[in-house]
């Protein structure tokens, strides 16, 4: 992307936005998830990015596929994989948790109490957004 526009569009835009859509979601359902000892789950954010960079939030999947349906997820599903497997076995028994290898996952946010649900503090524009389709551009089935 940086090659294509000339900025860094990831660490300028889509980053920041990343990171508040996921921190959001979790933090709006925290009560809903039942926290045992040695267990995890790893939930699979779809995101989209319109022609402005703005990141927008298709849906959540708390059991993500993890079949290679494409080369792309081939590539992606062995380092999510791998990687889940550095967080899970070898950071969870680190007492050095600074010098684990985690691959490419990263602690965005980590909080030692459940965080109350305050709606407007999220910064959250809940809209449906559409264009009309003209009429002889709908076909008939």
């Amino acid at each position: 992307m940086q090659d294509e526009y000339g900025w860094d569009v990831w660490e300028d835009k889509l980053r920041e936005q990343t990171n508040n859509i996921v921190i959001n979601c979790l933090e709006s359902v925290q009560d809903m998830f039942e926290c045992k000892k040695g267990c995890f789950e790893l939930f699979g954010f779809d995101l989209m990015v319109d022609t402005d960079f703005n990141m927008w939030l298709i849906e959540v999947n708390s059991s993500p596929a993890m079949d290679y349906s494409t080369h792309v997820t081939e590539r992606l599903v062995k380092l999510v994989l791998e990687d889940t497997i550095k967080v899970v076995v070898d950071h969870a028994q680190a007492k050095k948790k600074s010098k684990v290898d985690t691959g490419l996952f990263e602690c965005i946010y980590k909080a030692k109490r459940i965080v109350d649900k305050p709606i407007n503090s999220f910064g959250l524009n809940l809209v449906c957004e559409g264009k009309k389709i003209p009429a002889h551009r709908v076909s008939q089935y």
